[in-house]
């Protein structure tokens, strides 16, 4: 029975999400023709600083109180109602202080004022967001994906209409901030489905649960410096026009990301329950999601590699074709997100987050450091390669905790045999001469045939996962 609800919300959430991801990528098309290389730029510029916003304001409340609530013997509405109380007080004082600091900011009025619009829709953000853990223990997260997708339903329809009467970059910015408001209303409402949240102010209690999810809270900031600063620092190294090219391709990447997100999501509370009280079922779990993103990151890369210059063109239009070799790049970056999402949420369920905290404080430094030095010398080609670098560390690292820190261990997931198929992808991909949507369909077809026949995937496999008749 779990495995069938678990598959139900994979399936609803992944429908969702290739919806969200068709209206996302619609909406970016007629953004970056709307705005050019250069407004996109801006555009990418407040998305960073959202990232930020969030990235600060993170406290690893959400982590944290999803752990905990998922435990044994949790008080839901104890623990989310005191936490949910601190969020909001958290996101309400960043709001403040971004009324301050944005104007010392060396931008434009209308980059100043979206930005102040995106730590606007930060308060919202960051508040459903942390309800996401409610969803996660109960494995509604199908409905968390509904609503989301209405959100960005919204958010496209209004970016629809900017595009028509023409109303500007600001308009774009407040068009996020509806969505994010939305997301937060009708959340916040089905949140009371499993439990009733209040504001309840408790400092002694927020300090003790601050000591633990701080690390967590450090980390989160300390990730952001390396998946998003690199776009600041175009901004500051480069023109906005280099931002545009490089947000093109990284808002591409950012609309895949959302499946490790989904999957690890889910699989979470699980972590958290099994990694102490039974460690086979831990270990099981946890390979079956390593031997999943292994399946789906091999062709995902090998396509993106062969159809970047056609994603781009549907995507951003001919202004933006240096782009390709950028998203080219990204997505050996994404490839290796996939397993980051992995291994440090088994070191989150098994309490590791001060060392992991540290891990990636030395991926920041690593980051920026390198940016530093190519973004002069290599503009967005530089900040590409220096995130696939980063997220590589990041991978390697939290591996080798995860193995020497908790109870996780690999097991076989036939790694040479998915390997060998995905070869016989870029064989295909170069030996036939049709059309590149042909092309991709056949080497798909063929490459989950091969999984067949080597027996990576079998029928047990499918009926495990299947609803089973009455």
């Amino acid at each position: 029975m779990l495995a069938q609800k678990i598959t139900y919300n994979i399936v609803i959430n992944g429908i969702a999400k290739v919806l969200s991801i068709a209206l996302a990528l619609f909406g970016i098309g007629m953004l970056t023709r709307y705005l050019g290389t250069d407004g996109f730029g801006k555009y990418a510029t407040m998305l960073a600083f959202f990232a930020f916003f969030s990235a600060v304001g993170d406290f690893g409340l959400y982590s944290i109180a999803t752990r905990e609530i998922s435990r044994a013997g949790s008080n839901e509405q104890w623990i989310l109602s005191r936490i949910f109380t601190l969020r909001v007080i958290i996101s309400c004082s960043i709001f403040l202080m971004s009324l301050l600091f944005v104007w010392f900011l060396p931008y434009e009025y209308d980059v100043r004022v979206s930005i102040l619009i995106a730590s606007g829709a930060f308060i919202f953000s960051s508040s459903y967001g942390l309800l996401n853990g409610l969803f996660q223990k109960h494995l509604a997260m199908d409905q968390i994906a509904l609503i989301e997708l209405s959100g960005k339903v919204i958010q496209v329809a209004i970016i629809v209409m900017i595009v028509q009467l023409q109303l500007g970059f600001i308009a774009v910015a407040l068009a996020i901030f509806i969505a994010m408001l939305w997301n937060f209303i009708f959340i916040f409402i089905r949140s009371r489905k499993f439990t009733k949240i209040t504001f309840r102010i408790d400092k002694t209690y927020w300090k003790s649960f601050l000591k633990e999810s701080a690390p967590m809270g450090i980390s989160a900031f300390v990730t952001f410096l390396y998946f998003k600063i690199d776009t600041i620092l175009l901004s500051l190294f480069a023109t906005s026009s280099d931002v545009g090219i490089y947000g093109a391709a990284y808002k591409i990447i950012e609309t895949l990301v959302f499946f490790p997100a989904m999957v690890i999501g889910l699989m979470f509370p699980l972590f958290s329950r099994y990694i102490f009280t039974d460690k086979k079922i831990f270990i099981k779990i946890s390979n079956i999601i390593l031997k999943l993103f292994t399946l789906i990151v091999v062709p995902l890369t090998i396509v993106t590699i062969f159809l970047a210059s056609d994603i781009i063109m549907i995507v951003g239009g001919a202004e933006f074709s240096d782009a390709t070799q950028v998203l080219q790049i990204l997505v050996f970056a994404l490839a290796f997100i996939f397993f980051g999402h992995l291994f440090t949420n088994i070191l989150i369920a098994g309490s590791q987050q001060k060392k992991l905290m540290f891990a990636l404080i030395i991926a920041a430094i690593i980051n920026i450091s390198a940016n530093i030095i190519l973004i002069p010398l290599y503009t967005y080609t530089g900040a590409a390669i220096v995130s696939v670098i980063t997220e590589f560390f990041v991978v390697v690292t939290t591996l080798f905790m995860a193995l020497r820190y908790t109870t996780y261990r690999l097991t076989s997931i036939k790694l040479p045999f998915i390997l060998i198929s995905g070869g016989i992808m870029i064989i295909i991909y170069l030996t036939l001469s049709f059309s590149p949507f042909i092309t991709t369909v056949i080497t798909l077809i063929v490459y989950t045939l091969l999984l067949f026949t080597f027996r990576v995937i079998t029928r047990d496999d499918i009926m495990h996962v299947l609803p089973k008749r009455s």
